[in-house]
């Protein structure tokens, strides 16, 4: 399930980046060349990019990529950086709570709300954080259980 999971969340972040990719680069070329932009094209460049940073903080939770500080970690006994990683992922997983919480009742507030200038309901933008949130809880309680069973 986690597999299939993860596959799909891949593949999502390379989609989402290729459009963005596309997205752009059409507009570069619209505007110099024929000298005629898109006017929604950066919005939706820019709504892309939170999708594809949202996404991609899961990928850095599974392969334990994210903020952490190296040099402590590597002058501490065994049964401390265990515990350090427990305390990490503890409050990541606080953290992926509190997105996906604050992200539904953001939604609930704004989603009826609609982009400037493609009249695009703004929950669909924003139900990223939730989902995100979800894949980054569901990526550090795997982990945490990796701790626990000294598979980590």
């Amino acid at each position: 399930m986690i597999f299939l999971i993860r596959k799909l969340n891949y593949s999502l972040i390379i989609i989402l980046f290729a459009v963005q990719i596309c997205i752009v680069f059409s507009q570069v070329i619209w505007r110099f060349i024929f000298n005629n932009p898109f006017s929604w094209s950066e919005e939706i460049a820019r709504y892309l990019q939170v999708w594809i940073i949202l996404f991609s903080s899961s990928v850095c939770i599974e392969k334990s990529r994210h903020l952490s500080i190296d040099y402590l970690k590597g002058n501490i006994s065994k049964k401390f950086q265990k515990l350090l990683h427990i305390i990490s992922y503890v409050m990541v997983s606080v953290f992926s709570i509190s997105i996906i919480v604050y992200g539904i009742q953001f939604i609930m507030r704004v989603g009826y709300q609609s982009t400037p200038a493609i009249q695009l309901p703004l929950g669909i933008i924003y139900i990223a954080f939730p989902i995100a949130g979800f894949h980054m809880l569901l990526e550090s309680l795997i982990i945490l259980k990796n701790i626990f069973n000294n598979k980590y």
